[in-house]
C-alpha cells in the first residue's frame, strides 16, 4: 500500500476508484464506435444479401453495330475474336477491380450475345397451334455454369452451305429441360427459324437450322449467367398483338462466336460482359462502395491497345447503385442521432473525469501545498499529478480497451476513429489531476483591495456560453444531416443555458428558503439550506454532468418512443388489420370459409368485404368499391389504429330514399359530384346503383394503402346475387395463425389459395432491421453509460464535500443532535442540488424535441415519409433520477452512521 501511495499519491481505494472511472470511460469510448461499425457492417451485409445476382453484377454492354463501327480498320477481322473478348474482360477487371467492392474470381466472369427473337418456321405439335419464337443466345464460358443432362455438348459449327439462291447456316445448340419439355425437343432435334434479312444480298434466301445436341441444367440457378435473360431458364407464354406466343431461348456453342456475329450482327445483336462482385468480402464500407459503383456507372471504361476505340462504345451499369445510395443516406440519418448521443456522453464523461481530478487534487492539497512552499514549480506539480494518475489509469485503460475488443470483435473503425476516442479519454483522465493541481496552486495575481464589478467575469462567461449554445442550435437546425462535432452536441448546447439559469435561480431560491426557515424552530432546515446556498459555483460541474446524462437519457427514450409509435402506425397502414385474408375476385371466399375464418381462436372482430375497382367515368381513375356489412365493419375499424371511424347510420338507407348512401374518400367524393350523387353502371358483379355520398373517410382498413374509394353497404345490392367475399379483415391480439392457415388451406378452392398477411410480420420487418436494432442497442448502452456517469458524479460530489460534512456533523454531534437529525441535515443539504439538476433536465427534455426535430429524420426506421413527431419522454430519466436520489440518501446515511462507534473525544478532535 505504501508503494501504491508513493506512486499515485492516493491510497488503494482512491487509486481503484480512479482506475474504474477511467477504465469505464475508455471502455465506453471503445465499445461505442466499434458497435456502430458492427451495426453498419451487419446492415450493409443484409442489404447486399437481399440483392439479386444480377444486381450484384457489373454489366458492360454495347451493340454489335457500335462495336463494329468502332473497330473498323483496327481489328484484322470484322467480328470480335475470342482473344478480343478475353482482352476486354481483362482490362475491365483491371479498371473495376480496385476499390471497396471486390470482384468475384475470374472464373465467374462471362460474356454473352443476345440477338433477339426469331419465329420458328414449322409449327410445333406440342404447342397446339400456338406460334413460337426463339433467341439464339451465346454464352462464354459455358463450362462451370451448366451441367449436361442428356446428349452431348456441341462441336465446332460447320461452315454454311451456300448455293446461288440460298445460304444455310447450321448452329449447334443446347436447351434447358424446361425448354425441351415445352417444345418437345431432344438431342438430335432440328428447328428452322426465320433468318434476318441480308442487306448485302437482298435477293438471296437465308435459312438458319438449329441442331439440338444436348440438354443442360444450371450449375448455379442463382448466378447472373442464368438470371440476366428471363428466357434462358425456360420459355414463357406472352401475348403480343392480341395473340399468344411461346418465347424461349437456346444456347449456342462457345465455338460459334464468329457465326453468331455473322448471322445476327447486322440485325441488332447485343453484347455484354458480366463481372460478378464478391459482396461476401465487404466489411462495412458503404460510402466507399457507393463511390466506386457510381464511378463505374458514370465513367467510360478505359481500354488500351488495339481495343482502345471500343472505349466510347461500351456502357457500364450495376444494380447495386440505388440500394447503396439508399443505404448511405439511411446511415447518414442514423449518424445524426448517434453523433448527438456520442457528443453529449463525451462531454459528460470529460466533466466527470474533471470532477475526479478535482477530488484527487483536494485530497492531495496538503501535500501539494507543502511542495509548492518548498519551491516546486507548477510544471513539477503537473508532472506529479499526471504521473500519479497515469499509474492508475493506463493499466485500467489497456484492460478496458481489450475488453471492448473482445465484446465487439472484428469491428474496428478505419483510420483515427479507431483510436482517438479512447486516447482522448485516457489523456483527460491522466492529465486532469495534474492540470487541476497546477491551476489551484498558481500564484495569485495582484488585485485591488476594493475590486469593482466582481460579478462581471462570470456574467460575461455565462452570456458568451449561452450565445454560443444558441448559435450552435440554430446552425444544427439549418444543417439537416450535419455530423460535425460542434453542431451535433445538441444536448450539451441545450443544457448550457438550462444549467446557467438553474444555478442562478438555485442560489436565490435556497437563500429565500433559508430566511423562511430561520423563523421556524429547529436548526436543521436553516443550517442545511444555508450551507447548500453558499457554494453554487462548486455545483456547476456536477450539475452540468447530471443534466447532460439525464438529457441524453431523455433524448434516446424520446427517439425510441417516437419510432415505436410510428412503426406501429405504419404497420396498420400497411395491412389495415391484424390479419388480412385476400382472395382474387374470380374465386373469392365461400360463406362457409368466411364463417370458419371468423371463428378462428383469437379473432375478436372480423369483417368480410368485396373489394373491386370500378370505372366511374371516362378519363377518371378507377375507384375502389368496398362492399361491407356496416355494423361488423364499423366494429372492426374501431378496433384498429389510425383509420377514420365508420358510423353505420351513415350507410343505412331510409325508406323511400332512392340513392344508396356511401362513405367516400375526399377524391372519390369529388368524382361523385359531392353529396348530390351519381350513377354507377353495372360492372364486376355490382348492379347499376344510384349512390350519394353521406360522409367522407380519410382512410379505411379495406384500402390501407390509400387512393380513391367508396364504402358500400351490402344491403344496397337488394335481391341481386351478392358477389363473393374476397377480403377478410381480422383483429385480435393473439390470433392463432397456425389454425388460420389451416382453415384457409382447407376451405380454399383447389385452383387458388388466398394470401394471408399479418400486421405482426409488417411490424417485425421494421423493428428487425439491422440499422434499427443496432442503433437501439447503442441507445440502450448510452442510457446505461449515462446512468453510470450520473451515479459517479453523485458519488464524486458527495466525496468532494465529505470532509466538510464530517466536520459539521462532528460539531453537531457534540451539541447533542441525534444520528437521524444529522442524516436529515446532510440529505437536505445535498438533495436541492439534485432537484435543481432534475428541473434543468426536465426543461431540456421539453425543449429538445422542438429544437432538434427539424434536423432529425426518423424515416430511416419507419421506411415511410409519414411524420414522426418527437415528444418528451420523462420516464426515461425520472426513473434513473429516482434511483440516484435513493442511492445518494443511502450513501449519506452510511457516511453519518460510519462515525457511530467513535467516542466523544474522537468526535471532538475531528
Amino acid at each position: 500500500m505504501s508503494l501504491l501511495r508513493r506512486l499515485t499519491g492516493m491510497g488503494s481505494a482512491g487509486s481503484l476508484a480512479l482506475a474504474l472511472l477511467a477504465g469505464g470511460c475508455v471502455l465506453a469510448a471503445t465499445v461505442g464506435p466499434r458497435q456502430a461499425q458492427a451495426t453498419g457492417a451487419r446492415a450493409l451485409q443484409q442489404t447486399l444479401a437481399r440483392a439479386t445476382s444480377t444486381e450484384k453484377t457489373i454489366v458492360v454492354s454495347s451493340s454489335w453495330g457500335a462495336v463494329n463501327s468502332a473497330v473498323i480498320g483496327t481489328l484484322p477481322d470484322q467480328n470480335l475474336s475470342q482473344a478480343d473478348v478475353d482482352d476486354v474482360t481483362t482490362q475491365l477487371r483491371r479498371d473495376f477491380g480496385a476499390g471497396a467492392l471486390p470482384l468475384a474470381p475470374r472464373s465467374t466472369d462471362w460474356f454473352g450475345m443476345n440477338p433477339g427473337l426469331y419465329l420458328v418456321e414449322a409449327a410445333l405439335p406440342s404447342l397446339r397451334g400456338i406460334p413460337a419464337k426463339l433467341e439464339v443466345t451465346y454464352r462464354y464460358p459455358a463450362a462451370g455454369n451448366l451441367r449436361l443432362v442428356a446428349g452431348s455438348m456441341p462441336d465446332t459449327a460447320p461452315q454454311p452451305t451456300e448455293t446461288s439462291s440460298q445460304e444455310i447456316f447450321d448452329i449447334q445448340v443446347v436447351v434447358t429441360p424446361q425448354t425441351a419439355s415445352r417444345f418437345a425437343l431432344r438431342p438430335g432435334s432440328r428447328l428452322t427459324i426465320a433468318a434476318p434479312l441480308d442487306i448485302m444480298q437482298p435477293g438471296k434466301l437465308t435459312s438458319i437450322r438449329l441442331d439440338v445436341t444436348g440438354i443442360v441444367e444450371p450449375a448455379d440457378r442463382s448466378s447472373s449467367f442464368w438470371n440476366v435473360d428471363p428466357l434462358l431458364p425456360g420459355p414463357t407464354l406472352s401475348r403480343a398483338g392480341g395473340g399468344a406466343e411461346w418465347d424461349g431461348a437456346v444456347i449456342a456453342d462457345p465455338g460459334e462466336l464468329d457465326m453468331v456475329q455473322q448471322v445476327f450482327g447486322e440485325d441488332g445483336l447485343l453484347l455484354q460482359w458480366d463481372l460478378p462482385t464478391d459482396t461476401a468480402a465487404v466489411h462495412g464500407q458503404a460510402t466507399a462502395m457507393y463511390n466506386q459503383v457510381n464511378r463505374i456507372v458514370n465513367q467510360t471504361p478505359q481500354l488500351t491497345g488495339q481495343l482502345a476505340p471500343l472505349t466510347n462504345a461500351l456502357n457500364a451499369s450495376c444494380g447495386l447503385l440505388q440500394p447503396l445510395a439508399a443505404f448511405v443516406q439511411a446511415s447518414a440519418d442514423v449518424n445524426v442521432l448517434l453523433w448527438i448521443v456520442y457528443a453529449g456522453l463525451a462531454v459528460a464523461g470529460i466533466v466527470t473525469l474533471l470532477l475526479a481530478a478535482a477530488m484527487i487534487a483536494a485530497r492531495r492539497s496538503g501535500e501539494l501545498t507543502l511542495l509548492r512552499a518548498r519551491g516546486a514549480s507548477l510544471r513539477q506539480l503537473f508532472r506529479l499529478g499526471t504521473g500519479g494518475a497515469a499509474v492508475a489509469c493506463v493499466p485500467a485503460a489497456a484492460v478496458a480497451w481489450g475488453v471492448g475488443v473482445l465484446l465487439v470483435p472484428g469491428a474496428a473503425p478505419a483510420g483515427p476513429a479507431a483510436w482517438w476516442p479512447g486516447l482522448t479519454t485516457l489523456a483527460v483522465a491522466a492529465a486532469g489531476p495534474g492540470v487541476v493541481a497546477a491551476w489551484q496552486h498558481r500564484l495569485p495575481r495582484r488585485r485591488n483591495a476594493r475590486r469593482r464589478w466582481s460579478w462581471l467575469p462570470r456574467v460575461v462567461f455565462e452570456v458568451t456560453a449561452c450565445a454560443a449554445a444558441i448559435g450552435g442550435i440554430v446552425v444544427f437546425r439549418a444543417q439537416t444531416g450535419a455530423t460535425d462535432l460542434y453542431t451535433s452536441t445538441a444536448p450539451v448546447l441545450v443544457a448550457i443555458p438550462a444549467v446557467i439559469v438553474a444555478l442562478r435561480l438555485y442560489q436565490l431560491v435556497l437563500r429565500g428558503l433559508a430566511r423562511a426557515s430561520a423563523r421556524r424552530r429547529g436548526v436543521i432546515g436553516f443550517l442545511a439550506l444555508s450551507r447548500a446556498a453558499q457554494a453554487p459555483v462548486a455545483l456547476a460541474l456536477p450539475a452540468m454532468t447530471l443534466v447532460l446524462a439525464l438529457t441524453v437519457a431523455a433524448f434516446t427514450g424520446m427517439v425510441q418512443a417516437a419510432v415505436a409509435a410510428a412503426e406501429t402506425a405504419v404497420s396498420w397502414q400497411a395491412t389495415g388489420a391484424d390479419v388480412v385474408v385476400a382472395s382474387s375476385p374470380q374465386f373469392g371466399l365461400s360463406p362457409s370459409a368466411v364463417r370458419a375464418i371468423a371463428a378462428v381462436p383469437g379473432v375478436q372482430h372480423a369483417a368480410a368485404a368485396y373489394r373491386i375497382g370500378l370505372i366511374i367515368a371516362a378519363g377518371q381513375p378507377a375507384v375502389t368499391a368496398i362492399v361491407v356489412d356496416p355494423a361488423s365493419y364499423a366494429a372492426l375499424v374501431a378496433s384498429t389504429e389510425g383509420f377514420s371511424p365508420v358510423h353505420p347510420a351513415l350507410l343505412t338507407q331510409t325508406r323511400g330514399q332512392g340513392a344508396v348512401p356511401v362513405l367516400a374518400s375526399p377524391q372519390a367524393a369529388a368524382y361523385f359530384g359531392g353529396r348530390a350523387g351519381s350513377t354507377i353502371l353495372a360492372q364486376d358483379g355490382l348492379p347499376t346503383l344510384r349512390v350519394r355520398v353521406s360522409g367522407e373517410l380519410q382512410s379505411t382498413p379495406g384500402l390501407p394503402g390509400g387512393g380513391p374509394f367508396i364504402v358500400l353497404p351490402a344491403s344496397a345490392l337488394g335481391d341481386v346475387t351478392a358477389p363473393p367475399v374476397n377480403l377478410m379483415l381480422l383483429t385480435g391480439p393473439s390470433i392463432n395463425l397456425t389454425r388460420l392457415n389451416a382453415v384457409v388451406q382447407g376451405t380454399a378452392p383447389s385452383a387458388y389459395t388466398p394470401s394471408v398477411s399479418t400486421r405482426s410480420a409488417a411490424l417485425q420487418g421494421l423493428t428487425g432491421a439491422p440499422l434499427q436494432q443496432g442503433t437501439f442497442l447503442l441507445f440502450t448502452l448510452a442510457i446505461a453509460y449515462a446512468a453510470a456517469l450520473a451515479l459517479a458524479v453523485m458519488l464524486l460530489q458527495l466525496a468532494l464535500g465529505s470532509a466538510d460534512r464530517e466536520l459539521t456533523t462532528a460539531r453537531l454531534a457534540t451539541m447533542g443532535l441525534t444520528e437521524g437529525q444529522r442524516v436529515r441535515l446532510v440529505a437536505l443539504e445535498v438533495v436541492p442540488s439534485i432537484a435543481a439538476a432534475a428541473a434543468a433536465a426536465a426543461a431540456c427534455a421539453i425543449a429538445l424535441p422542438r429544437l432538434v426535430a427539424p434536423a432529425i429524420d426518423l424515416s430511416v426506421f419507419t421506411q415511410s415519409q409519414a411524420a414522426t413527431p418527437l415528444r418528451p419522454d420523462f420516464a426515461s430519466f425520472l426513473l434513473p433520477l429516482a434511483a440516484l436520489v435513493a442511492i445518494s440518501i443511502i450513501a449519506l446515511a452510511y457516511e453519518v452512521r460510519s462515525g457511530r462507534g467513535r467516542g466523544v473525544a474522537v468526535t471532538m478532535r475531528t
